[in-house]
């Protein structure tokens, strides 16, 4: 990774420090900043649980309004928030072919059907950073899709190595974007140092970061075969899944313990999503992204390490 940013990325890279803070403690925040020129905020809750809606607001949208006020008593030049694809609005269908065109940044954002409450608080928490913006502050956003890291199974995306792992059978019949996390810090640490380098069209702007569309059933695939057991090969119906969520709500209400599968989750699945990354490659031209099944491959031999 450093070698294709050279010194672009020592410069921006090598000073970076890690400082915690509650992000429900402002003055904490003000104090985790001081003297800091740029801050760059990953922090977020991600839940698709009924009854979240509180948390998801608590954390992910009061929690950067506070992120936002700290950056600005600190003095802080440049926030980095690193937000989601769930912020943006719907992609529309192609009205000869009633296939879903590419999501792309200006997307119209619609509260209503296909919007999550997660969704919903991202794109909440995009609005403090723009507030924070016309306010003085200077800011970046990106959005990246379902993130790949090491195959940690109990946590977040890491699902879906444990999942497939295991060597389900079903698979779900959609898709969407993935991308490697170690491509999104290179994203990151591009977008940066090309705004220090004054390069137009980067500042105050949003960035969908993406390295493929894939199918589910091929994301499943790759991870079975460096799981050494089959892959998937009957498609999840949708009754299936209606089935399935209901069942999973039904035997969370007699544990008392979170489901497994959501509606929201479910009825996800069955949508092939696919976004479109003209944007960032016209701020970053000649920027190359690690495939999928190279991203899974890697994650796959480092998690089973």
């Amino acid at each position: 990774m450093r070698e294709r940013l050279g010194a672009e990325f020592d410069s921006a890279w090598d000073s970076l420090q890690w400082r915690e803070a509650d992000l429900s403690d402002v003055g904490a925040l003000e104090a985790a900043m001081a003297g800091c020129v740029r801050v760059f905020h990953a922090a977020g809750r991600v839940s698709f649980q009924p009854g979240d809606e509180g948390a998801l607001k608590a954390v992910n949208v009061v929690g950067t309004a506070n992120v936002v006020n700290a950056a600005l008593a600190a003095g802080v030049r440049r926030l980095f928030h690193i937000s989601s694809v769930s912020a943006l609005g719907r992609s529309a269908k192609d009205p000869e072919t009633g296939l879903l065109l590419p999501v792309v940044e200006t997307a119209e954002w619609s509260d209503g059907a296909g919007a999550t409450p997660y969704g919903v608080s991202k794109h909440a928490a995009e609005m403090e950073v723009w507030r924070g913006v016309a306010e003085g502050l200077e800011a970046i956003v990106v959005n990246p899709t379902v993130i790949l890291g090491d195959a940690r199974y109990g946590e977040s995306s890491g699902m879906v190595y444990r999942r497939a792992a295991q060597g389900r059978r079903h698979y779900p019949v959609g898709g969407g974007g993935f991308v490697g996390v170690a491509d999104l810090l290179e994203v990151c640490a591009a977008l940066d140092a090309a705004a220090d380098s004054g390069r137009e069209g980067v500042l105050g702007e949003r960035f969908i970061v993406s390295a493929e569309d894939v199918s589910h059933r091929d994301v499943m695939t790759w991870v079975a075969n460096e799981a050494g057991v089959a892959g998937p090969t009957r498609p999840l119906k949708g009754w299936m899944l209606s089935l399935a969520w209901r069942s999973a709500a039904l035997w969370s209400w007699v544990t008392g313990t979170a489901p497994m599968l959501t509606r929201d989750l479910a009825n996800n699945t069955l949508v092939t999503h696919c976004y479109d990354t003209t944007k960032l490659f016209g701020a970053l031209p000649g920027h190359e992204f690690t495939s999928i099944r190279d991203v899974i491959r890697q994650s796959m031999a480092r998690g089973m390490g």
